[in-house]
């Protein structure tokens, strides 16, 4: 297996774009560590050759390594204790498949190097609030897609070229973004087009691996011998020269970016649009990042007929429009789904109709009214209500060591479900809210349990929840 050293950490490639604080919008500066914002000082690292560019960095990467390091909890404990009433065969195949889940795991450990073990402290985990992005076996077909030279990336980069030429001729002299990129595939086949190539997701071990596959380097990924015979997969650009100016890969929300107002020329999005609880919050966005004339492109597959949001060609022709785009071309074609049955003849895939739609920026986006945020804690009269299917989980390990933790888990559209990790305060507000007790009355309630500045950042948190999505308010 390759080793990794540390990643350069100064790339002129992150450093080229116009980046702005998450917090207070000021400009970020490089520096020794990554960024810092010249106006509040905030400081946001680069890890792994990965800027942070998130809301709570060090919350963040605590998060991301803790739920790393439970999973190799979880897989070796597995391979230690297969079920004694299995034959010798099934017991075989089962510690096999745990021991190259535990090597996969250990080589994303590896490749977020020192910072991962420095930032896995208890506090800094309990305090991690920030998304995660996929979970990481999501994403590992997509390494394993993006870096075999699989027919399903090349003809998905063929589709969402072909309409990319027509709307960027001048791509030489263009930037372009690809938001969600996952494991870069798409940056890497098309990027090189353009004069600038920014990818950014929130799955930081896949980002890792993305950012040396990016630079030329190979990577031998462990899998199940049942799955590929070798027991690995060897992950490379093949022969392909890389971007001169390099490709840009940060942590970022699609969201809620970094990137300063009208500084993008392109931004292209992929299986992501159906994928979002609040899709128009994407759209505007993005439309926030282009500048003027700007072109966002946007391929996937349409939901269930039942579902609130379709996007077939004429239901996502009105969203765009809705969102200060005007439609310059799209099309339909038939693409499969994580074919890689070539390499892995095992591996099923599944096929779609994807939709794929180039549309300009026409202007900023019509006022969106924003979700009512009350005044924090005592004075607001606004209720606090569950979506439905709302939970809370308790997850507690029968380990010595094991540590218990609790997920918010809420589905705010039908089948778009999200978690959360909270801490026991913040699942005591969770619990009071029952769609008739205002934040203030919550408030309250908290006080007379916790210490006054544990409540009131409880009940600030419904706020954030409100303002993610994941709870909404009422007006009694």
């Amino acid at each position: 297996m390759k080793h990794f050293g540390p990643a350069p950490q100064d790339r002129a490639q992150n450093r080229d774009w116009a980046w702005q604080c998450l917090h207070c919008r000021a400009p970020l500066a490089g520096c020794a560590t990554g960024f810092r914002c010249s106006g509040c000082k905030r400081d946001y690292p680069v890890v792994a050759g990965i800027p942070l560019l998130v809301n709570a960095p060090a919350a963040y990467l605590a998060s991301g390594c803790a739920s790393l390091r439970r999973a190799l909890k979880v897989a070796e404990r597995r391979c230690d204790r297969a079920d004694a009433t299995l034959p010798e065969i099934a017991r075989a195949r089962h510690r096999e498949v745990a021991e190259a889940e535990i090597a996969r795991l250990k080589l994303f450990l590896g490749l977020l190097g020192p910072s991962c073990a420095e930032a896995d402290t208890p506090a800094q985990a309990a305090a991690g609030r920030q998304a995660q992005g996929w979970p990481l076996d999501a994403l590992v077909p997509y390494l394993m897609r993006d870096w075999t030279g699989t027919a399903e990336l090349a003809a998905t980069a063929e589709q969402i070229g072909a309409v990319l030429s027509n709307a960027m001729p001048d791509a030489r002299e263009r930037s372009v973004v690809f938001a969600a990129c996952g494991a870069g595939g798409l940056l890497a086949r098309l990027g090189a087009g353009f004069g600038r190539a920014l990818g950014f997701d929130l799955t930081l071990p896949v980002l890792a691996a993305a950012r040396r596959l990016l630079d030329g380097e190979s990577l031998d990924l462990p899998l199940s011998r049942r799955i590929a015979g070798a027991g690995r997969m060897t992950l490379s650009g093949g022969d392909k020269p890389p971007h001169p100016g390099g490709f840009g890969l940060v942590a970022m929300d699609a969201c809620e970016t970094a990137l300063a107002d009208a500084s993008v020329d392109c931004v292209v999005t992929s299986f992501m649009l159906d994928l979002m609880p609040d899709p128009l919050r994407l759209a505007y966005e993005i439309n926030r990042v282009l500048a003027g004339g700007g072109v966002w492109i946007n391929y996937g597959p349409s939901g269930p007929l039942a579902a609130r949001w379709r996007f077939d060609l004429e239901e996502v022709a009105a969203f765009l429009h809705d969102a200060g785009f005007g439609v310059i071309e799209q099309r339909a074609c038939r693409a499969t789904y994580l074919d890689l049955s070539r390499d892995l003849p095992a591996w099923s895939f599944r096929s779609h109709i994807c939709y794929l739609t180039a549309a300009r920026k026409i202007g900023p986006p019509p006022a969106r009214a924003p979700a009512p945020v009350p005044p924090l804690p005592a004075d607001s009269g606004l209720v606090p209500e569950h979506f439905p299917q709302a939970e809370l989980i308790a997850v507690q390990g029968l380990g010595a060591t094991d540590e218990s933790r609790i997920s918010f888990r809420t589905e705010p559209a039908p089948g778009r479900g999200e978690s959360v990790a909270v801490g026991s305060a913040e699942a005591r507000a969770l619990m009071l809210v029952d769609g008739e007790r205002t934040l203030a009355e919550i408030a309250r309630l908290l006080g007379g349990e916790f210490p006054a500045d544990v409540a009131g950042e409880a009940a600030a948190a419904l706020t954030r929840y409100a303002a993610r999505g994941l709870l909404r308010w009422r007006v009694p």
